[in-house]
């Protein structure tokens, strides 16, 4: 079951609980890897705390987001959108760059030193978590770029009415107006056309005022 707000269910929740396990698993033999040529223990600790801590500030980045709305003037310098700010610099500019070389440091570091692990099944243990960390990293990035591309879209096509249109308004747009908001005006839309046009339908251009208080109270009354 989801937490309202920050998105939480049950897998995510077994998912840290794991990584937890693990690294307690890893302390208490911590002793059986210092024949490593390298420090791979020091690597499954530092690895799994960060990815731990990656996926928390993802959870409190939803929390934050399901809380801003499609209001472009006073929602910007409300409180949540500076949280998200610095949450997602954090994610985007500190903890995703360095999961991306220590997963290439621990790549290297196994490759020289993978046969003083302590049992035969940890190798493959530490392969498997290597594939996942390159996975999840290069899906993230996809899914990232193909939100960008899209906000990005839409953008463009509120240049042709005549709004300024920047990259860096795109990531800010991004940040302010979040994914549930987007979706949102966009049901909100398509049943004001009728199901005419929907085929020329592009979400987040055509909002009213009147359609951007009714999107405020509907999510204020879940």
């Amino acid at each position: 079951m989801a937490v309202n707000g920050v998105n939480f269910k049950w897998y995510d929740g077994f998912f840290l609980s794991m990584l937890a396990i693990s690294t307690i698993i890893v302390a208490v033999n911590w002793e059986k890897y210092q024949e490593c040529r390298y420090p791979l223990h020091i690597w499954i600790v530092v690895d799994y705390t960060t990815v731990f801590i990656f996926r928390v500030l993802m959870f409190v980045d939803n929390g934050l987001a399901s809380g801003l709305g499609l209001d472009l003037g006073s929602e910007q310098r409300y409180a949540r959108f500076c949280g998200r700010l610095v949450v997602l610099t954090i994610l985007v500019l500190l903890l995703y760059p360095f999961l991306i070389s220590w997963s290439v440091i621990g790549t290297l570091w196994f490759i020289r030193s993978r046969d003083c692990m302590p049992q035969d099944g940890q190798q493959w243990g530490f392969l498997i978590w290597l594939f996942f960390s390159y996975c999840g990293l290069l899906s993230m990035a996809c899914v990232c770029i193909g939100k960008w591309r899209a906000r990005r879209h839409v953008h463009l096509l509120r240049g042709q009415q005549g709004i300024p249109v920047s990259e860096f308004g795109v990531i800010i747009d991004m940040i302010r107006v979040p994914d549930w908001a987007i979706e949102a005006a966009a049901g909100q839309e398509l049943r004001g056309m009728g199901g005419q046009d929907a085929a020329a339908f592009q979400p987040g251009l055509f909002l009213t005022p009147a359609q951007v208080n009714c999107l405020f109270s509907t999510r204020q009354e879940m």
